[in-house]
């Protein structure tokens, strides 16, 4: 049987980050130059193929929970422990969407 949502020809609209459109592409996968140049990437079904947004508020979601983590006092153990879960689990959304990204353009 064909997969034919995986192998079907689309096209791909690449914006920067300010929204500005910079290029499209035909293919089964987006264009590495293009993908790699883009903040934004969006396939012809309107589905989103590329958003570093996302990625960016992890990151800063990430920063500040280290903060918290190194303001809360030693007593406070299970603060503490419930912030060093929320942590690891957000490094490793992280770094699953990094992936992701990259994957996105092979």
């Amino acid at each position: 049987m064909w997969d034919t949502e995986s192998d079907a020809v689309r096209e791909y609209h690449y914006y920067n980050q300010e929204g500005v459109f910079i290029g499209k592409s035909e293919g089964t996968s987006p264009q590495k130059d293009l993908f790699d140049q883009a903040h934004y990437v969006f396939d012809d079904q309107s589905d989103i193929v590329k958003n570093l947004d996302l990625l960016a508020v992890a990151k800063r979601k990430l920063t500040n929970l280290r903060k918290e983590l190194i303001g809360v006092p030693l007593k406070d153990i299970t603060r503490i422990i419930e912030l060093n879960k929320e942590i690891e689990e957000l490094e490793a959304s992280i770094e699953s969407l990094a992936k992701s990204l990259k994957q996105g353009n092979a």
